[in-house]
C-alpha cells in the first residue's frame, strides 16, 4: 500500500513528478522549501542544515530551506555546479484561500537563463547556445543573451564544420549549450565544452512543429529564408519559453552572422592572442580588451568585446569606424563631452529587460530615467560631429524625453528594494495617495491626543498606547492599576506585569489606519506596475538607443586609447600589403616597468615578400614580435587607431596562430599531436588573404622529423596558398628556404656579444642568425654555473666532431649517399601534385619518404 503523504506533501510531489531533472524549490510562507531527495542533494551543495519534518502516518522526511529573500545567492550556486531549479511558488493569497494554496511553477533556472546580479559579467554576454545538426548535414548555431535580448544565428558550412563550431562556442563562451536532436560528434563537442567552456551540453528532443515562435519575435525579412537554420531558432525559443516562462517580447531582433561578414578568429588565436582572455587564469587582466577599454558604460563595454573577438572584413565598414575615431581624437571638447554624459548612463540595455521579464524594481526605474536624461546631452555632442558614422547616430537618435520625465517625477531618489512596502512613490505624484498619506501622518497625532484623553478619564498616569503586529493597537495598564480599568475596557492580553486592553474607539481607529496604510502599498505597487507598463510600450525604441549609445562608447574608448597612447590611423588598402613602421606591442608595452619598448618594421608584399623566416635565440622577442604584427592587423580591422609610426593594412580573412604547444591529457593527446592538428587546420582552412603566424612547428619531435615537416608546411603555403606568413624558427637549416623561393625573406633578432654575455637588442634585422645562443639564455635563467661550464664542454667537443666530419675525404660509392633534401627523393616530393593531397595526406606522404631515405642510408 502506497505511503499517505500530508496534503501538502502531496502538491508537493505532483509537482514535482512534473520536474524530476530539476530541483525543486517549493514556496511555503517566507522560506523556499525541499523535500526528499532534493533536500539531501541541497543541503550537500550548499552546506545548509538538513532537517525532517512529520511527512503522513508517523513517518518523517528529509527537508531543508532558504530563505525567499536571499534565494538569488543560492540559485547562483547551483547554477554554476551545472543544476537546474524549478521555483514554484504561491499563486493564491494565503490570506483568501482556505485549505491549501495553489501552486504552480512559475520558472526554471538553468545556467544560461539565471540573470542575477551576482552571475551577471558587466562587459560580457551570458549566451545560451543551441547546436542542431540539419538533414543537409550541416550544423547550425543559435543563440541568445536572455539579459540583452541578443538572438543571432549561423551555419558551419564545408568540410570544417566541426573546427568552425568549436571557434564560435569558444568565442561566445557560453553558459549552457542545448543540443537538439542527433549529433554526429557528440563526444568530442562534450570533451571540448568541458575543456574550453567549463560546462557540458545537455540532448534533447523538440517536437517537430510548425515554426510559431520565430513569427511571433521576429519581423518577416529577419527570419531565416533556410528552413533548417528557422527550425534551429525556433528550437531555442521553444526552449527559452519553457524555461522563463514569460512574453520574452525583449528578444525581438534576429541577426544571421556568416562568415563572409567578420575576420575570422579560431579558438587557438583567440586563447594565443590573448585577446579578450589571459592564458593565466581566464581574466582581461594583461589583454588586449583591458588594453583598449576606456568605456563608461556596461554596454559599451560588452561591444568592445564583440568587435574584438569579430573584427571587420570589409575596408568601407572598417574605414568609417576609423574616421569617427579619427574625429574625436583631434575635437579635446568633444570628448569632454561624451565622458560627461557617459558616465551618468545606467546598464538601462538589462534593465529594460528586467522590466519585460518583471523583475524589475523601482531603483531600476530609477536609474533608467537617470540615464535617458542624459541622451540630450549625447545629441548635443554629436550634433558637432562630422563624420559619417557619428552623423548616422546622431540622425537616429532618441532622447526618450517624456518617458525619463514621468519616471523621475513618480519615485524618491533612493526608492526601497523591494516594491511590496511602500515608500517608492513622490510625494504630489498621485493626489488620492498624497490624502492616504496624511491620514497616516495624522493617526500619530491622533494616538497622543488619545492616550492622553484615556489617562485624565481614568486618572492611570503610567497607561499607554502601543503596536504589535499581533494583536494590533492596545492600552497598557500595570496590575498596581488594573482596579481603575474602566468597564468599556476590554482585556485582550495578561502579561507577567501587566495587562493590556482595546476599546471600541480604538479598534475602529486601528481598521482607518491600517487600512489606509495597506491601501498606501496596494496603490504604490499600482502606480509602479502602471510605469514598468509605460516602460514596456517603448522598449524596442529603448533598446535601439541601448545599442547606440554602446557603439559611441566605443568608438569614444578607441580614440581614448589613441591619444593616452599616441596611436595613429592606419591606412587601408586591398592589395594584400602589410606595411608598419615602429610598430610596438600594445600589451606588452603597457606592462613594461622603467624601459621602453623596442619598436620593429614589417613589410609584406604578396608574391614579393610574403614569407618572413625569423630565427634567433630564445628569450629575443621572436614571439612577441609575430604576435605583434597580429594584433595590430586585428587591431585596425576592428576600428582601432595602431601603435605605430605609420602602418599600411590590406584586411585579411583569417588570422591564424600556431604558437606553443600543451599536451591535451583529456584527450590524450600528445605536445605534437596537438601541434599537428593545429598546422593541419591552417593549412586547410588558409587562404591567400590570410595572415598565418607560426611560432616553433616541429620542435615536438626528432630534429629531422621536426625540421622536415616545419620545411614541408612552409613549402606548401608559400606554393599553394600564397598568404602572409611569419616563421619563427631554431632550424637554421631552414633559412636556406630564402635561396630557393621568391618571396621568402630571412630576419633575425639582433643580438649584441660582450664576452661570455649576450645582450638581445629586440630589434628584427634582415639575415638568419647562426647561432642559438642556447647556453647564454639557459646563464640567464639562472642554471648552476657547473652545469653552464660543463655544457660549453660538450658543445666545444660536438663542433669539433663537425668540423671534422666537414674536413673528412669523400669516399665515391657506386650511388650517391641519401639525404633529405637534394636527393631522388626530394625530387619525387617536389614533382607530387600536392594539390590532389589533403594537408595530413602530404605530410604521411612526407613521412614515407624520409623513412625511405633513413633505410637507404642504413644501408
Amino acid at each position: 500500500m502506497a505511503t499517505a503523504y500530508t496534503p501538502m506533501l502531496e502538491q508537493y510531489r505532483e509537482v514535482k513528478s512534473r520536474h524530476s531533472q530539476e530541483i525543486l524549490f517549493f514556496r511555503l510562507g517566507d522560506f523556499y522549501e525541499m523535500f526528499f531527495e532534493d533536500a539531501e542533494l541541497a543541503s550537500r551543495e550548499l552546506e545548509i542544515t538538513l532537517t525532517s519534518r512529520e511527512g503522513g502516518q508517523g513517518k518523517r522526511i528529509p527537508m531543508c530551506g532558504i530563505p525567499y529573500h536571499a534565494a538569488e545567492n543560492y540559485l547562483s550556486r547551483l547554477v554554476q555546479k551545472g543544476y537546474k531549479v524549478a521555483i514554484c511558488e504561491q499563486v493564491e493569497d494565503p490570506k483568501q484561500v482556505k485549505g491549501l494554496v495553489r501552486r504552480e511553477v512559475v520558472r526554471i533556472v538553468t545556467p544560461g537563463t539565471f540573470l542575477g546580479e551576482v552571475s551577471l559579467s558587466e562587459k560580457s554576454n551570458h549566451y545560451l547556445a543551441l547546436v542542431r545538426e540539419g538533414e543537409n548535414g550541416r550544423v547550425y548555431l543559435a543563440a541568445a543573451d536572455l539579459s540583452t535580448g541578443e538572438c543571432f544565428w549561423s551555419v558551419m558550412d564545408g568540410e570544417g564544420e566541426k573546427p568552425l563550431l568549436w571557434d564560435a562556442l569558444y568565442r561566445l563562451q557560453p553558459k549552457e549549450i542545448i543540443v537538439s536532436g542527433h549529433l554526429s560528434y557528440w563526444t568530442e563537442l562534450d570533451d571540448f565544452s568541458q575543456d574550453r567552456l567549463n560546462c557540458r551540453p545537455e540532448q534533447r528532443a523538440f517536437a517537430p512543429e510548425a515554426a510559431s515562435f520565430v513569427k511571433q519575435h521576429f519581423a518577416p525579412e529577419e527570419q531565416p529564408d533556410d528552413k533548417e537554420a528557422g527550425q534551429t531558432v525556433e528550437h531555442l525559443l521553444c526552449y527559452l519559453h519553457e524555461t522563463v516562462k514569460t512574453n520574452l517580447a525583449h528578444i525581438n531582433r534576429l541577426a544571421e552572422q556568416t562568415q563572409q561578414q567578420y575576420l575570422l578568429l579560431d579558438a587557438s588565436t583567440l586563447r594565443n592572442l590573448e585577446i579578450t582572455r589571459n592564458l593565466r587564469d581566464g581574466g582581461r587582466k594583461a589583454t588586449l580588451l583591458q588594453v583598449l577599454d576606456f568605456t563608461r558604460t556596461a554596454m559599451g563595454g560588452r561591444l568592445l568585446k564583440h568587435w574584438l573577438e569579430q573584427p571587420l572584413r570589409y575596408p568601407k565598414d572598417i574605414t568609417k569606424r576609423h574616421e569617427a575615431v579619427e574625429e574625436l581624437t583631434g575635437a579635446p571638447l568633444l570628448r569632454q563631452g561624451l565622458i560627461e554624459a557617459l558616465e551618468g548612463i545606467y546598464d538601462f540595455e538589462r534593465i529594460v529587460t528586467r522590466v519585460e521579464l518583471g523583475t524589475a524594481n523601482a531603483r531600476d526605474l530609477v536609474s533608467l530615467s537617470q540615464s535617458l536624461a542624459q541622451l540630450p546631452a549625447l545629441r548635443d555632442v554629436l550634433n558637432q560631429a562630422q563624420s559619417p558614422l557619428l552623423r548616422e547616430l546622431y540622425a537616429t537618435w532618441e532622447s526618450h524625453a517624456e518617458l525619463a520625465q514621468e519616471i523621475g517625477t513618480a519615485f524618491v531618489e533612493s526608492p526601497p528594494v523591494s516594491v511590496r512596502e511602500g515608500g517608492m512613490i513622490r510625494s504630489g505624484y498621485d493626489s488620492e495617495l498624497d490624502e492616504l498619506r496624511e491620514v497616516a501622518r495624522d493617526s500619530k497625532c491622533w494616538v497622543e491626543e488619545f492616550e492622553r484623553s484615556e489617562k485624565e478619564k481614568t486618572g492611570i498616569r503610567s497607561l499607554k498606547i502601543g503596536y504589535n503586529k499581533v494583536f494590533g493597537y492596545y492600552l497598557e495598564v500595570t496590575h498596581a492599576n488594573t482596579s481603575a480599568v474602566p468597564a468599556y475596557f476590554q482585556r485582550k492580553q495578561t502579561l507577567a506585569n501587566a495587562e493590556r486592553y482595546i476599546t471600541p474607539e480604538l479598534k475602529e481607529f486601528e481598521t482607518k489606519i491600517l487600512g489606509a496604510q495597506e491601501r498606501i502599498v496596494q496603490l504604490e505597487y499600482h502606480l509602479f506596475c502602471r510605469l514598468r507598463d509605460r516602460v514596456k510600450e517603448e522598449l524596442c525604441g529603448l533598446q535601439a538607443t541601448a545599442r547606440r549609445v554602446a557603439v559611441l562608447d566605443v568608438l569614444h574608448s578607441f580614440a581614448d586609447a589613441a591619444v593616452r597612447h599616441q596611436y595613429v590611423r592606419p591606412r587601408l588598402e586591398e592589395n594584400g600589403s602589410i606595411q608598419i613602421q615602429d610598430g610596438r606591442h600594445p600589451v606588452v608595452e603597457r606592462l613594461l616597468k622603467g624601459e621602453l619598448f623596442v619598436p620593429n618594421d614589417t613589410q609584406l608584399f604578396p608574391g614579393v615578400e610574403d614569407v618572413m623566416v625569423i630565427t634567433g635565440p630564445n628569450m629575443a622577442g621572436k614571439s612577441t614580435y609575430m604576435r605583434q604584427v597580429a594584433l595590430l592587423v586585428l587591431m585596425a580591422q576592428t576600428g582601432s587607431f595602431l601603435p605605430v609610426r605609420s602602418a599600411v593594412i590590406s584586411p585579411v580573412d583569417r588570422i591564424f596562430t600556431r604558437v606553443g604547444a600543451s599536451d591535451d591529457l583529456a584527450t590524450g593527446q600528445s605536445t605534437f599531436m596537438m601541434e599537428m592538428n593545429e598546422v593541419a587546420a591552417i593549412v586547410r582552412h588558409a587562404t591567400k588573404n590570410s595572415l598565418v603566424i607560426l611560432d616553433e612547428i616541429g620542435r615536438g619531435t626528432s630534429t629531422f622529423d621536426g625540421m622536415s615537416i616545419a620545411r614541408a608546411v612552409v613549402e606548401y603555403i608559400k606554393k599553394q596558398i600564397g598568404c602572409k606568413t611569419l616563421f619563427a624558427t631554431h632550424y637554421h637549416e631552414l633559412t636556406e628556404l630564402e635561396n630557393a623561393w621568391s618571396g621568402i625573406r630571412n630576419y633575425s633578432v639582433a643580438v649584441r656579444e660582450k664576452g661570455n654575455n649576450v645582450v638581445f637588442l629586440r630589434r628584427i634585422v634582415p639575415g638568419g642568425a647562426d647561432k642559438s645562443y642556447g647556453i647564454h639564455v639557459a646563464q640567464l635563467a639562472g642554471l648552476p654555473s657547473k652545469v653552464i661550464q660543463r655544457a660549453k664542454e660538450v658543445l666545444a667537443d660536438l663542433e669539433t666532431c663537425a668540423v671534422r666530419e666537414a674536413t673528412a675525404p669523400i669516399v665515391k660509392k657506386e650511388e650517391p649517399p641519401l639525404t633529405l633534401f637534394g636527393s631522388a627523393l626530394s625530387e619525387e616530393l617536389l614533382a607530387l601534385d600536392v594539390m590532389s593531397l589533403t594537408p595530413i595526406e602530404a605530410l604521411n606522404t612526407l613521412f614515407r619518404l624520409q623513412n625511405q631515405a633513413k633505410e637507404e642510408m642504413g644501408r
